[in-house]
């Protein structure tokens, strides 16, 4: 073969190989970025199988693995309050191919003495998800109480007696923080586990109220297992995906207002290259009409930031978190 012939064959196959990036979806960028990821790709998610957090991995996954071409993989790890798999991650290789898929919660672990290890200065973070859903106060669907300030009085004429659930360190914590501080409750705060584990303590009694995702606690009041008393986000006002429920907020209780962030979190040594790769595959990922109706219906609608803007919303989410803490008596 001559060596025109050659150059040409190679320009071919250049072009075919380019083609077919952007036939899969993987567009110009992710076309050369050939050198991330190497091998299967590792979402370890600090939660049980069939939960809200775990859902949106198994989304984000099966998307994942259609613009990238390679296997990805969902490992729970639920123990520690998101302890445990954050360790998994913060000591992986940093090739990019074991990423933290978690929450605001590992900033509550982390602010209240948990965990050691700050989510802002100990990890990279290649992609921030800002959630614009909710979460939801729960009670038993025959408690009587149909409100928050119901629930309040309770707690108020019953001091340390109506038990509220919560996953203690976690960002459900600094809920119940921030309603007794915006009233004169005092609830009995018990660790009730996951959102599932504290759905079934309130439909079944063993706990007169919980924060749950707002999403898995549709399901159970739609089922008449439960009753949603009011919704709490990084808004005062209602959930869009929710919006015949009042905010708890719009009942009273003006510091209810907790933002929620999803994350994907890699080894702080993770270079800088292959966390924008990362963080343009998960754009993707999360701009496809398909895995935002996905989303929408689980009325949990995510969006993705830049890796600066990311890393400043990081930021400034753990700063509010701390100043929480510190009102909670954690610091």
């Amino acid at each position: 073969m001559s060596a025109n012939a050659s150059r040409i064959t190679r320009r071919a196959m250049l072009v075919a190989s380019l083609a077919t990036g952007l036939s899969l979806g993987l567009g110009p960028a992710m076309a050369r970025a050939a050198d991330w990821p190497k091998g299967p790709v590792q979402l370890v998610v600090p939660a049980k199988p069939g939960g809200g957090t775990d859902s949106a991995a198994r989304i984000v996954a099966a998307a994942l693995k259609e613009v990238i071409r390679r296997p990805v993989i969902v490992v729970n790890q639920p123990a520690g309050g998101g302890a445990v798999a954050a360790e998994t991650v913060r000591n992986a290789k940093p090739d990019g191919q074991t990423l933290l898929f978690y929450h605001t919660g590992l900033l509550s672990t982390y602010r209240t003495g948990g965990y050691d290890h700050s989510p802002v200065t100990d990890f990279s973070a290649p992609v921030i998800m800002p959630m614009h859903g909710s979460y939801a106060l729960v009670t038993g669907p025959d408690s009587g109480i149909t409100d928050v300030k119901a629930l309040v009085a309770r707690a108020i004429a019953e001091p340390d007696s109506v038990t509220l659930g919560v996953q203690i360190r976690g960002a459900t914590h600094f809920m119940a923080g921030l309603l007794e501080g915006d009233s004169d409750a005092r609830f009995r705060i018990v660790d009730a586990g996951s959102d599932s584990d504290k759905l079934v303590a309130v439909q079944g009694g063993q706990i007169d109220a919980a924060f749950v995702n707002t999403p898995s606690a549709l399901q159970y009041q739609q089922a008449g297992k439960a009753r949603i008393l009011g919704t709490i986000s990084g808004d005062p006002g209602r959930d869009p995906g929710a919006p015949e429920l009042p905010s708890v907020d719009e009942q009273g209780y003006r510091d209810m207002v907790f933002g929620f962030i999803f994350f994907a979190l890699g080894p702080k040594a993770l270079p800088a290259q292959t966390q924008a790769q990362i963080n343009t595959a998960f754009t993707q990922v999360l701009t496809d009409p398909g895995v935002l109706a996905q989303f929408t219906q689980m009325k949990m609608p995510l969006s993705v930031l830049g890796p600066e803007a990311g890393q400043a919303r990081l930021a400034q989410d753990d700063a509010r978190i701390a100043r929480t803490a510190r009102v909670l008596g954690f610091e």
